[in-house]
Formats: structure tokens, sequence, C-alpha cells
């Protein structure tokens, strides 16, 4: 049996945890500032995913016209291999939908392949790459998965 989680919006108490949460996985450092102006922006939604009322993962998503781009995904060390990246993924895949048709992006480390296969068990394509995308040169897969796809990112992953 899982563990029960809840999903719900990133919320300003939750910075220092998320910041901690996407330090400890690699992520890209953002000030509590910029975190803070993400909460106000219309075009940003963030999420937290709680276990036994702990934020043990973090996403983000960029809202455009016709796509959403995942910009940040973490699940703390002693809480991955749960389940609960398909659940953020799925999470933040849902929270697309409901904001309106389009595709969902995302970038991801070449050398990731644990989040490669996430990505893709989800429904995800590898469409591209962006050579040197990050800051120590290593590139990234530009993943995709599009509107008639958001089946294949149902409860069971297999679609």
């Amino acid at each position: 049996m899982s563990e029960p989680f809840v999903l719900r919006p990133l919320e300003e108490a939750d910075l220092e945890a998320a910041a901690a949460i996407e330090h400890a996985s690699g992520l890209q450092r953002r000030t509590v500032a910029a975190r803070r102006r993400e909460l106000r922006d219309k075009c940003t939604r963030g999420v937290a995913l709680e276990v036994g009322g702990v934020v043990v993962g973090v996403g983000s998503l960029w809202l455009g016209v016709d796509e959403a781009h995942i910009t940040a995904m973490a699940v703390a060390g002693e809480a991955r291999r749960r389940g609960h990246g398909r659940r953020l993924v799925q999470g933040l895949v849902a929270l697309a939908a409901s904001e309106g048709p389009g595709e969902v992006t995302l970038e991801v480390r070449a050398s990731n392949g644990g989040a490669r296969a996430l990505y893709a068990g989800c429904g995800f394509e590898e469409v591209g790459e962006r050579p040197g995308y990050y800051a120590d040169g290593e590139d990234a897969v530009i993943m995709t998965l599009a509107p008639d796809g958001e089946g294949r990112a149902g409860s069971d992953g297999r679609g």
C-alpha cells in the first residue's frame, strides 16, 4: 500500500523546505525573494507534495498561451523511490491541463537517466537537445507531452 500524500499549491511557508529539497537535488539555486515573486506571478504555479505533514517534494510550472513548461521538480533524498516523483509529474500535468490545452515541456540533464525514465513513463517523449544548457556545460534533453498524450500520464503510467 502506498503512503497517503497531499499534493497542494506551494505556499510561502514552504519556501525554505522547497529551497532545501531543490538544493539537495542539485537544482539551480533561486533566492527566497525569487521564489516569493513566483508565488505572485500569474503565469507560474508551484506545488508541494506532503507526506505525514512534511513537504517531501516540490515542483513548478510556467504557463504560456498554448503550452506549459515544468521548470523545476525535486523529491527529498529520503523520500525517493516511493512513487513521489511520478505523483509530482502527474500533478503538474493535471494542473497544466486544468489551465488550458497545450503541450507540456521540460528540460532534463542528459546524464539523469532516472529522471528521463520517469518522464518517459509518464508519457513524455524526447524531442531535442539544448547543448551546454546547464551552468556546468552539460546538455539538456527536451521532453514533451502532447495534449493528446495526457492519458499516458494516468495513474498507472502505462496509458
